[in-house]
Formats: C-alpha cells, structure tokens, sequence
C-alpha cells in the first residue's frame, strides 16, 4: 500500500481525529492551525496532497482556498471530506477542477484508499469497496442468488437473465452458480450503494422505484424509474451511476 503525505488545514483537530478514527496507516497529516499557515506550508514541504473541509472557519470556502493555493502550487491534489450532502452546485464546481476528489465522512478506509489512489498518480484506480449484502447471498452456498436479487429488487428471472447476458433456464436451474457471480455482483454494488446513502432496504426499493429526471423521455415527457432501466438490462450502468454518484461525480 502506498504511503502519502498530506497537508491539512485543520484547526479544531477534527480531520486528524476522523483518520485515526478509521485506522488510516498509510497517511501522514501535516496539521495547519489557518489559512495562512496553509498557504506557507504549502510552498515549503513536498506534500502529495491537501486534506480540507469544504466548509472552514473564519467563512472561508474550501474551494475557494484550493483555488488560492494552486496560484502557489498549480498541480497539487486536493480531498475534500464533506459530512453531509453539498449542494449539486458545489459538486459541480468541484467537478470542473482537476485532480480534486470528494468523500463524505465518516471515513470508509477503502473507499479513502480509492480516492488517494485516483489523485496520486495510479493508472487504474483501487475498486471502490463493496461490502456483502447478506439478503442478495443464498443462505446454503453465500453466494449471490437470483431468487434473492429477485426479491429485494422486485424483478423477475427474465429481467435478471437479461442483465446477465444468460437464458432464463439457465438462472431457474442454477440461481447461485458460480460463473453468474461476476454478472450478479452488479446487483450487490447498486444495493451496497444505496443501502450506505438511504440506510436500509427499504430506502433502496424506495429510490429504484422513484421516478428519476436522470432517466428522463423528452419523447414521452415521462421520468423513468431506475428499476425500468434495470429490467432493459442495465444493471452495470447502474452500478456505475451509483458510485459515480457516491463519490461526487455528477453526471
């Protein structure tokens, strides 16, 4: 695991507090106490990155203290942690300047190790984590089934044998074999996805099922729900759109 070395702008501790808080290792946290501290600090130690809020004291913008800074140090990464949901406008912003990643928190230490690795310099990013959502997986084989999927998303074996690219017969007489698992674990990365942002199974058959202006028929004058494009075989962007979502990529 790489090792980086970061410069926070962190008055109050409560970054350096919210790392030891999820056991990062890998993360030295230099800690300025201001803005001006930062900005000196910046120019003087070789850092890979600068850890901020997006909302500082003293009514300072995060992003508009990073845009100070890269006056200084044009190409220097930026994770901005966030602990509740910016505004689309701020994402935005954010999105329109590079080598910026953002994370609410509290810290998921391997979704962190995603971030860290995409700003510092990996070709091909670290998966971002899923964890195992016991009411997809057989209570015999723990294997992701398709009577599972079926139940929790309210889609039929058809719809699912489309998402996997498999006959319908295939998935009744073998629902959790192992070679439908990698099609299957699209399944599990939306329900992960959605569990962690409305916090239950509830929630995510709430948002399947919700029309959605991301899926909008300009023909029909008509928002579709996210469970119509999953029953035409969506499920991977799906998946996609789920986490480009959790990690502040608006599309």
């Amino acid at each position: 695991m790489n090792n980086y070395i970061a410069l926070a702008f962190d008055p109050d501790t409560c970054l350096e507090r919210e790392f030891a808080a999820a056991s990062i290792k890998n993360v030295t946290i230099f800690r300025t106490d201001n803005a001006d501290q930062l900005r000196f600090s910046v120019t003087k130690q070789p850092v890979d990155l600068l850890l901020l809020h997006l909302e500082l004291p003293e009514g300072l913008s995060g992003l508009a203290l990073l845009s100070d800074i890269r006056k200084y140090k044009p190409n220097i990464p930026a994770l901005f942690l966030a602990n509740k949901q910016p505004s689309p406008q701020v994402w935005m912003e954010a999105a329109s300047k590079p080598l910026i990643e953002l994370m609410r928190t509290p810290i998921n230490a391997g979704e962190l190790q995603f971030h860290l690795a995409r700003l510092c310099g990996r070709k091909e990013p670290l998966p971002l984590p899923v964890q195992p959502v016991e009411e997809l997986r057989s209570d015999k084989s723990g294997r992701l089934a398709v009577n599972k999927i079926s139940d929790v998303f309210g889609l039929t074996v058809a719809d699912i044998a489309r998402c996997v690219e498999r006959p319908p017969q295939t998935l009744h007489k073998t629902p959790d074999s192992i070679s439908l698992q990698p099609g299957l674990h699209h399944f599990e990365r939306i329900a992960h996805g959605l569990i962690t942002v409305t916090g239950s199974i509830k929630g995510l058959k709430m948002w399947l099922n919700s029309p959605n202006p991301e899926f909008r028929d300009n023909v029909a004058n008509k928002d579709h729900a996210p469970l119509d494009v999953l029953k035409l075989g969506r499920v991977e962007f799906l998946a996609d759109l789920i986490d480009d979502a959790r990690l502040g990529h608006p599309s």
